[in-house]
Parts: structure tokens; C-alpha cells; sequence
């Protein structure tokens, strides 16, 4: 017989029906949002070299890609190399000697080394380069005895075996070693001290004298001369290698191609640089960034300074933090590039496509392929420095006269000539080309790859940042010292003798302020600068305020290096608006002149918003007959500062010059020791401790 359902118990039926519905509906939604949250995972991958599309193709890709070990003994055996040459470089001037090093123990002796960033290679293993290979280091020293970033792993292994209850053995290493410093800083050549130390106290067995190069004097150039000249009497002394006449072997070839798609070719752009996985500085990607206002600050004949402001709002993922620095990358002037490419007589093969690879492995080509030859000497080389002694010396082997040989062989020969001739005046290739020759005579046979490998690669310059990223975020300013004086007392070397990036961002303001014609590109390749724009980019710094804004801060500057303190003081300034408590704060600032004091007026008005809680002290070197520096304003007050450094938990900051931060730094030890009776060791100690702490920074420069 038949269920009858009553009308009672319909209600319930379809309240069951429907909550079973609303389950399964449930669920269904549950698992369709799983599978889309597995786009990507387990279905529609995507192509992990999909961007290859849209690269150009690069050498120095490949040569990447064919870095196959980090071993350096395994290397060595797998490419038969001799020995290997590590450079551990910050401004690139240590790769750059390294290169070149590569290339004369190449020519004079005829043995192929393998040229290595430190970075490629795992430090232990040092200990598999055989006894039979040779190793040479060149290790450059900046900061406050800090390794360049590519030689921060090194030096770390090292000191983790020093200090280590079990050592290493090194005695199967050979080696040679230079240092790249500036005696005026404190930690002169440090890096190159720690690691000579380290090897040695593992048996290492050094083949010569560490040798030291002093950028302080001028001269890391006749320094490195000077060690590498005793190298290779140390290779035919103790190694029994014969020396070969000195003449040119190409690392680089250099080739025609007029079958280059335009596409292909760059233009101009800037490439970023490599870098090391521990550096300490990081780079954003650069991008073409309108500058909003550009203006002369100081009317004077003798020097000036730009005002600078960068508005990055269009590139959201460029942030920056107040302290860092901003990357410009400039370009040379028409009229050294038409200098350069006329005296080589290439004047009808400028936009000829060119292809640069390299004919060993092991050294990376330094600028982009495919290019042009106006492109390169444009954008990626740097064409307006002085020729280095070596490079005059090797261009007598190309030299089209006997008059030419003569002249760049006597150039070459004695350095007090070549200093006055060529570092004095700021002599570019092309004009000591053109000097070397008669108006009817060019350099044709100078082949191009020897000027690619002599020059190096363009870089940039990098400024402190003077804006606060609170006030400012999408606005970065710059304050960009000029020397007036030097151009005009050498009209026909004006963009050598303000400097290349200096030069270029004077054109730049120049161009925005009256419209005038430049020798500068200014719109850029393919005009992607037009609209008053620079390439440019954010580099990260350690200097920083500390994180509690009631610290009191000391600042002390010269000259530019008032940037970065216009930033903190404009930051606190904000806080103080928020009401926030800020601690009391220092400036020490010294210049030329009253009319050289920069932001003065700016200055004054943050002084009476902070209402007692900033002290200002100028000191003038060219005001009257007596001049005071910064250091003397310091030392006049030195027993406020003492008292705030050393009992109010201040934070010290410098900013300029190092020869200032030197005398700074001398002015403050001495009175530290007169007020607690230290001797020299414990004076060293509270020093360093203040910089390990962060509540002494330093950003100098020169």
C-alpha cells in the first residue's frame, strides 16, 4: 500500500531537499575556487622562458649560461687556463686593472688566465687551485674598510676559519695580491690587510710584496704600474718566464655587420649593472624620469650648485628611503664623439651596425651588442676621461708616423710629462689622438677593438638624495655641486673639467630654463629622454636616522654634503607637525662664503619651526681674513657634542669631503681621550663600536 504524505509534513520534505541543494552547491563553489587557485600550479603553467621572446640576444648571455662550476681548482682544470686573476671591485676600477692585467700577462708572457668576479666562485675552493696555477688578487677598499659587495663572501669564510678551533691548508697557493685604497680614510687598504693576513696564516705563499694604490695622491694608476712591473720581474726571476716584445693581442673582436636589424641594435639605453647576491646596495631598475625643476643656487664665477628635483610618480615601484642615493647616467658630448670617430676616420661607418664578442670565455664584453659606432661612443663608453700612461704607451704600436711614435713614446715614458699633458688637462683619446698627429694623417689602422677594450664602460654617477621620502615620495631632489671656474678657464674641454655627469645635468638646466641648443643628446636614444628627462635609478644606503625620533641627531657637512641632512631635518620637521617628540639636533656645516651656504633660507625656517631644538654653526674659509672650517666650529663646541654623544645616546653623521671627515674625526678622538683619559686601543674600540652600532655613519667621497 501506498505512503500517503499529508500536507503536515511537506514543509519538512522540501526544508531537507533544499539544505541537501545548498550543501552540493556548497561544494561545487569550494572546489571550483581550489582549481582556480591552482592556476599556475597544476594546470596553464607559465613558460618559465617565455621573456627570452622579447630579449635581445647578448654574449655575454651565453657566457653566463656556461658557467657550469663554482670551483675555481675544477675550472682551471677545465679550461686549461694558467692561473686566474679575481678583482673585487665596487666602482668597477678593479675589474677594469684586473682586464688589463689578464691582457699583458697574455701579450708579454703568453699564458692564458682565467679572469674571475669573486662572486662566481665559492671561496673554500681556493684550496683546489694546484700549486702549478697562479692566482692574483685585486681588491678594492671603500667606506670604512669595507669590501666591495662581490668580496663580502670571501672575506666572511675567511674570518669564519680564522676563528674556527679547526684551520684550512692554502700551501698549494701561489698568489699575488694588490690593494685599491684612499689613504685618507682611516682603514687605508684594509681589505687587501685582512686577506693577505688570513691566507698567509694558512700556509698561502705569496710570490711577491702586497701592493698598495693610493686613489687619495692620484695615484692608483703608477701604482698599479709600479706592482705589476715587479710581478713580471717575479715571473722571470722565480718562475723562469721569458718575456715577450710588447705588441697587442685582442680580447674582444670587434665586426661590421650592416645586415643588423634595427631592432636588434641598442640604441642607448642604459644596461644595469650585475650585482653580487650579498650587496650591500641595491639597485631599482632604471627608468626615464622627468626632472621637474632645475636651478643654479649660488651666483658666483668661481662655483655653483644645482638644485635638482626628480618626479618618479609615473614608476610607483621606485621608493625610496631619505639617506639613499639616486643613479644618473649621462651621455658624452657630440663634439668629443665626432672628435673621436673623425681621428679614427670612421666618419662614413657612424651608424654602421656593429657586433662585439669576446675571444676568451672568460672575460665578459662590457658593452651591449649589437650596437653602432655613434652609439657606442655616445652612450656606453667613456670617452671624455684621460687616457691612462699604459694605453698612450700602447698606441704607439699603431701610431701612422715616426713623428706620432715619437711624440706618444716621450708622453708615455716619463710621468711627470704625462701628468702635466694629459691627468692636468683632462686630455680625452680623441684629443690626444688628434695631438699626436698632422692634419693630413688620421689613426684608420688603430683597430676598433683595441679602443673598446682601452676605454671603459660608461657609468654612473651617484648623488645623495636631498628630499625627504615622507614629504617627498614621488619627488626626488639633488643637490649637485659645480666647478665654473675650472670650464672657464679651459673653454675647450668644458664638459672634461666640470666632470661628464656634472656637465651633462648643467646643459640639461641650461636647455630647461632658456631652450638653448646643447652639445649634450638631451632627448636621449630613440628621444626617450625628450621632455627634460634622465635615466636614472634608486640606490639603497645604510645612511639612515635612527628608527626613535627622539635621539638627538649631530650632523656635520661641507659643501654639497649638506643633501642628505636637508632630507632628516625635513622629516623630523614633519613629525614635529604630527606631534611627535624629536630629540634635539646639531648642524655643523662649513663653506666658502655666506653667499655658499646652501638652503640657508630653508634652513632658518626649520630652525623656527623646531622652536630651540636645532643649533646651527657655519664656519666660512673665504669670509675675511681668517678662515674657519667645519672642524673648528666642531671643536668650539666640542663639550656640547661630546655630552650628547656620549651620554645622551646621540647619533653622528658626516657628510662631504674625507679629507673634513678626517680632521672631524681627529678633532672629536682628541677630545674623547682628553675627557676620559683613553688610551689609543680604547679609543679604537669606542670608535668602531659607534659605527657597528649605527649611531656613527659616514657618506664622503674624494
Amino acid at each position: 500500500m501506498d505512503t500517503l504524505i499529508s500536507r503536515t509534513d511537506l514543509p519538512f520534505l522540501l526544508q531537507a531537499r533544499l539544505e541537501i541543494d545548498d550543501v552540493a552547491l556548497l561544494g561545487l563553489i569550494l572546489l571550483l575556487g581550489l582549481c582556480f587557485s591552482l592556476k599556475g600550479v597544476l594546470w596553464d603553467k607559465p613558460d618559465p622562458y617565455h621573456h627570452l621572446w622579447f630579449e635581445k640576444p647578448q654574449s655575454d648571455v651565453a657566457t653566463s649560461q656556461n658557467q657550469q662550476t663554482r670551483d675555481i681548482g675544477l675550472k682551471l682544470e677545465q679550461s686549461g687556463k694558467s692561473g686566474v686573476i679575481f678583482w673585487g671591485s665596487q666602482s668597477g676600477t678593479a675589474e677594469e686593472l684586473a682586464g688589463r692585467l689578464t691582457r699583458d700577462i697574455r701579450s708579454r708572457f703568453g699564458l692564458n688566465i682565467l679572469l674571475a668576479d669573486l662572486a662566481d666562485y665559492d671561496p673554500e675552493t681556493l684550496q683546489n687551485i694546484p700549486e702549478s696555477k697562479l692566482a692574483i688578487f685585486i681588491l678594492s677598499t671603500y667606506g670604512e674598510g669595507d669590501p666591495s659587495d662581490n668580496a663580502i663572501q670571501l672575506l666572511s669564510w675567511l674570518q669564519t676559519k680564522s676563528n674556527a678551533s679547526f684551520s684550512i691548508n692554502l700551501s698549494n697557493l701561489r698568489y699575488a695580491a694588490l690593494g685599491l685604497g684612499n689613504s685618507n680614510y682611516k682603514f687605508y687598504n684594509r681589505v687587501v690587510d685582512v686577506f693577505t693576513e688570513a691566507v698567509d696564516r694558512f700556509q698561502a705563499k705569496p710570490l711577491l710584496a702586497t701592493g698598495k694604490a693610493d686613489d687619495f695622491k692620484g695615484a692608483t694608476e703608477e701604482d698599479f704600474i709600479e706592482w705589476k712591473q715587479k710581478l713580471f720581474l717575479t715571473f722571470q726571476d722565480k718562475l723562469g718566464l721569458q718575456e715577450r716584445p710588447l705588441h697587442n693581442e685582442p680580447s674582444l673582436k670587434v665586426v661590421e655587420d650592416a645586415s643588423v636589424d634595427l631592432i636588434d641594435i641598442h640604441a642607448g639605453e642604459p644596461v644595469k649593472a650585475h650585482v653580487a647576491l650579498k650587496s650591500t646596495s641595491r639597485s631599482s631598475e632604471i627608468r626615464p624620469l622627468p626632472v621637474k625643476i632645475a636651478r643654479h643656487m649660488l651666483i658666483n664665477d668661481e662655483r655653483n650648485c644645482l638644485h635638482i628635483e626628480v618626479d618618479t610618480a609615473n614608476y610607483p615601484e621606485l621608493k625610496y628611503k631619505t639617506g639613499d642615493h639616486l643613479a644618473v647616467w649621462p651621455s658624452n658630448p657630440r663634439s668629443e664623439v665626432t672628435r673621436l670617430i673623425n681621428v679614427l676616420g670612421l666618419q662614413d661607418r657612424r651608424d654602421m651596425g656593429l657586433l662585439v664578442s669576446s675571444l676568451d670565455q672568460s672575460i665578459k664584453v662590457r658593452v651591449p651588442s649589437p650596437t653602432t659606432l655613434g652609439i657606442l661612443f655616445t652612450h656606453y663608453l667613456e670617452i671624455c676621461a684621460p687616457v691612462p700612461r699604459e694605453v698612450v704607451l700602447s698606441l704607439v704600436e699603431f701610431a701612422p708616423s715616426p713623428s706620432a711614435k715619437a711624440f706618444l713614446s716621450q708622453l708615455g715614458s716619463n710621468k711627470d710629462t704625462y701628468h702635466g699633458y694629459c691627468v692636468g688637462a683632462k686630455v680625452t683619446l680623441g684629443r690626444l689622438l688628434e695631438a699626436a698627429i698632422s692634419p693630413t694623417e688620421s689613426w684608420s689602422q688603430l683597430p676598433l677593438s683595441f679602443v673598446v677594450e682601452m676605454l671603459s664602460p660608461l657609468q654612473a654617477r651617484r648623488y645623495s638624495i636631498s628630499s625627504s621620502a615622507i614629504v617627498s615620495p614621488n619627488t626626488v631632489a639633488l643637490t649637485v655641486s659645480t666647478n665654473t671656474s675650472a670650464a672657464a678657464s679651459n673653454p675647450g674641454h668644458a664638459a672634461e673639467s666640470l666632470g661628464l655627469t656634472t656637465g651633462y645635468l648643467t646643459a640639461l638646466a641650461k636647455s630647461i630654463q632658456s631652450d638653448q641648443t646643447s652639445d649634450y643628446k638631451l632627448i636621449g636614444p630613440k628621444g626617450l629622454l625628450a621632455g627634460n628627462k634622465i635615466f636614472a635609478s634608486i640606490i639603497t644606503s645604510k645612511f639612515r636616522l635612527p628608527v626613535l625620533s627622539q635621539h638627538p641627531l649631530i650632523l656635520i657637512a661641507s659643501g654639497s654634503g649638506i643633501a642628505p641632512f636637508r632630507g632628516f631635518l625635513q622629516e623630523r620637521a614633519r613629525l614635529v607637525k604630527l606631534g611627535r617628540e624629536v630629540g634635539p639636533m646639531i648642524l655643523f656645516y662649513g663653506c666658502r662664503t655666506q653667499s655658499d651656504f646652501l638652503y640657508s633660507d630653508e634652513l632658518a625656517t626649520l630652525q623656527t619651526k623646531f622652536a630651540g631644538k636645532l643649533d646651527i654653526h657655519v664656519g666660512y674659509s673665504r669670509d675675511g681674513n681668517r678662515k674657519t672650517y667645519v672642524q673648528d666650529r666642531v671643536k668650539e663646541h666640542l663639550n656640547q657634542l661630546l655630552r650628547r654623544l656620549r651620554y645622551d645616546n646621540a647619533h653622528l653623521y658626516i657628510c662631504g669631503c674625507t679629507a673634513m671627515a678626517k680632521e672631524v674625526e681627529r678633532v672629536i678622538s682628541d677630545g674623547v681621550k682628553s675627557e676620559t683619559g683613553w688610551r689609543e686601543k680604547e679609543l679604537v674600540e669606542w670608535s668602531e663600536g659607534m659605527k657597528k652600532s649605527r649611531r656613527w655613519q659616514e657618506d664622503v667621497w674624494g
